[in-house]
This record gives structure tokens, sequence and C-alpha cells, in this order.
């Protein structure tokens, strides 16, 4: 579906209509609430991260070399 694309891309499936659990969770508005606000957190973070607002993790050699 997001096959080469040029710009970071992401596909969000926030339930199926085909499964009765998903559509029970899907017609209340507090969980498409909380899907939603998942969703931009997470956008918020990667902004940050390409940002470089947020520290990088540190990585060491294999056998402690530096």
């Amino acid at each position: 579906m997001i096959a080469n694309v040029r710009h970071p891309a992401v596909l969000v499936e926030g339930g199926f209509l085909t499964n009765k659990e998903d559509i029970a969770k899907l017609a209340s508005a507090d969980y498409r609430e909380q899907i939603a606000a998942a969703i931009s957190e997470g956008i918020l973070r990667y902004r940050d991260l390409v940002k470089g607002l947020q520290p990088t993790l540190a990585v060491s050699a294999p056998g402690g070399g530096e």
C-alpha cells in the first residue's frame, strides 16, 4: 500500500469491520479518541526525533570498542 513513497508514510488500521469485537470498539467515541491521540502522539514523536530534539540511542561496537 505504501511502497515506493518519497516521504515517511504509515498505514493505520484501527480495526476491521469484519470483526465483531472491532466493530463494538469502533462504535465508541472514547475508543476512536484514543486511537486518534495515539496516532498524533506517534507523529509528534517522529517529528521531534527527526528534528533531533530527542536524544539518540548510543550504540557500542561489538566487543566494547569505542
